[in-house]
């Protein structure tokens, strides 16, 4: 028997989605306060529509973003196992007020791939639709 893993997650806080073999869309929800647990439920979410394969994020923040202070001080990869194969995150923060935010969580808990934070989502998904350069022969 096939296991069929789910294209379309929806949290609390986000709905994600499996767009292609090598994309998935993570939009939060306007009008929600996010939490560490709400931030949690999508890194999982995250972790189960990836399953193991290596993909892209594009993740789109509502213009107006709530959210509680400790969610800035928690390192929500680490604490929740990481997101199995994600690989670049492309951030659209919809205000400048997101991008500073979003630039200093991403200052103190760095991710090991890399990370874009743009104020539009055109911005964002032309830096993810930019080819990667092939990995050198060692």
């Amino acid at each position: 028997m096939k296991m069929v893993l789910p294209r379309l997650i929806e949290t609390r806080s986000a709905t994600l989605e499996l767009v292609s073999e090598a994309l998935i869309e993570l939009r939060f929800k306007p009008d929600v306060r996010l939490d560490v647990e709400g931030m949690s439920e999508i890194v999982r979410a995250k972790h189960t529509l990836i399953a193991g394969k290596n993909m892209d994020v594009l993740a789109v923040l509502p213009a107006e973003l709530d959210f509680e202070l400790n969610v800035l001080g928690m390192d929500l990869n680490a604490l929740n196992g990481g997101c199995g194969g994600a690989q670049r995150l492309a951030l659209a923060a919809q205000s400048t007020f997101n991008e500073r935010i979003t630039e200093i969580y991403f200052k103190y808990h760095p991710r090991a791939h890399a990370t874009g934070i743009f104020l539009t989502e055109e911005d964002a998904r032309k830096w993810l639709d930019t080819k990667l350069p092939e990995p050198s022969a060692s």
